[in-house]
This record gives structure tokens, sequence and C-alpha cells, in this order.
């Protein structure tokens, strides 16, 4: 059932979006772009890189499923419609993300 809320909640909440956003924006940048490092570490067969870019890939990942599965579940079961910015950035981080690798020339 759904609760309406009132003030100071209301204030947790707003704050609570908002943070989940930034972290699962900047997760889904550090996930897109070590993800390409990765692949060009296998590619190049430097194990130590693959290892390295590897774990940077699984704990971003981690975290950003994290939120998004809750976000995604507060979506679909209960209308929360105040969860969709947290689904809106991790889409502009993974293809920000994306942008950024391709032309990156660092690794």
């Amino acid at each position: 059932m759904h609760q309406v809320k009132f003030g100071k909640e209301i204030d947790r909440t707003i704050f609570m979006i908002l943070e989940y956003s930034i972290i699962v924006f900047v997760t889904q940048l550090i996930f897109i772009g070590c993800r390409t490092w990765n692949v060009k570490a296998i590619a190049k067969q430097d194990i130590s890189q693959v290892l390295i870019s590897g774990t940077f890939v699984h704990l971003s990942w981690l975290v950003s499923i994290a939120i998004g599965a809750v976000s995604m579940h507060e979506i679909i079961t209960n209308f929360e419609w105040s969860y969709l910015p947290i689904i809106g950035c991790s889409l502009l981080g993974g293809l920000i993300g994306s942008y950024l690798s391709m032309k990156s020339k660092r690794f």
C-alpha cells in the first residue's frame, strides 16, 4: 500500500534520490570506462591490467546494480516515479562513460 509522506520525510526522500542518482551516475562512468580498459587489457593479454580493471568493473557494477534494482523495484511495484532520476542518471552515466572511453587514447 502506498503511504503519503509529509514534511521532513519528503526532504529525506528527495535527498536520498539525489544522493543515489549521483552515486549511480559516477559508478556507471567508472563501470563503462573500466570495462573498456578491461577489454583492451584482455586483448593485449596483460594480466595485471586485467585484474586491476576487473576489480573496478566488479565493484562499480555491484554498487550500481544494487541501487538500480531497488529503484526499479520501487517504480514497478509501488509506482514510485520519484525514483526515475536514478534510472536516468544510470543511463546518462553509461552513455557518457561509453563515449569518453571510446574517445580516450589512455588505455
